[in-house]
């Protein structure tokens, strides 16, 4: 009985020691609890910036550098989304290959929504293939994205680049043309450009993350939202705009 009552208190213990680690983790990173839901302390500072929900309303004022040579859609589409992924990160994949077809089909073949990829490495190997994608032709550019993401786990998880380069020579650029590719620093230099750009004047901490620009401003929707939120969203300001999808 003695035992038992022992384990049942270190159990308790574990279990308060748990919730005051949460408790300080989530309060460090701003969250605080609201109307039964934890939330951003900036988001309630801010909630009169937020549209629709799910988007945070930034500076009109931003130029963005992301190179659109690349840019799925009508070039005078009302919106332009710039869609910022970590070619490592899960939800990215998830959202590119799931989302962005969706979003093709209900937004980009009507001209109303102009689609941007954007590289927001979060670490080398997202990096190099980062490198490796602006180093592709434009027919090869986006099969080569959807490659990186569709075979992520066997990339991303291997002891070195060997899948990288495989994938790579699958869209033209031979093994001597990566490897030169990778060392290119104006290549690098233009990815990190992006980067910076987003973390300094769109505030972004992480990936998935978008862009909505348009003659009305620019908002951003942090994370991965639900679709039927995302086309909602783009709906509304499409409809403000005087725009109304067939």
């Amino acid at each position: 009985m003695e035992n038992f009552i022992k384990k049942i208190s270190n159990a308790i213990s574990l279990m308060l020691l748990f919730i005051l680690s949460a408790v300080f983790y989530f309060s460090a990173k701003g969250f605080v609890v609201e109307n039964g839901q934890i939330v951003l302390k900036e988001q309630i500072a801010h909630a009169d910036e937020i549209k629709n929900g799910i988007a945070m309303v930034v500076s009109k004022n931003i130029n963005i550098n992301a190179n659109s040579r690349y840019a799925i859609g009508a070039e005078n589409a009302p919106l332009t989304l710039y869609e910022y992924s970590s070619f490592g990160c899960p939800h990215c994949a998830d959202f590119h290959l799931n989302e962005i077809p969706k979003l093709q089909e209900d937004f980009v073949n009507n001209g109303l929504l102009k689609i941007v990829f954007v590289s927001f490495p979060l670490d080398k190997k997202s990096m190099k293939g980062t490198m490796l994608a602006h180093c592709m032709t434009y027919d090869n550019y986006h099969n080569f994205i959807y490659t990186l993401f569709d075979r992520q786990r066997r990339w991303f998880l291997a002891s070195d680049d060997t899948p990288l380069f495989k994938f790579a020579a699958e869209y033209g650029l031979s093994y001597d043309e990566a490897q030169n590719c990778i060392r290119d620093d104006n290549v690098a230099s233009e990815i990190i450009a992006d980067r910076q750009q987003a973390i300094a004047q769109l505030k972004m901490e992480g990936t998935p993350a978008l862009l909505i620009s348009g003659p009305d401003g620019n908002e951003v929707i942090y994370g991965k939202p639900r679709y039927s939120d995302l086309r909602d969203y783009l709906n509304k300001r499409l409809a403000d705009l005087n725009y109304v999808r067939q």
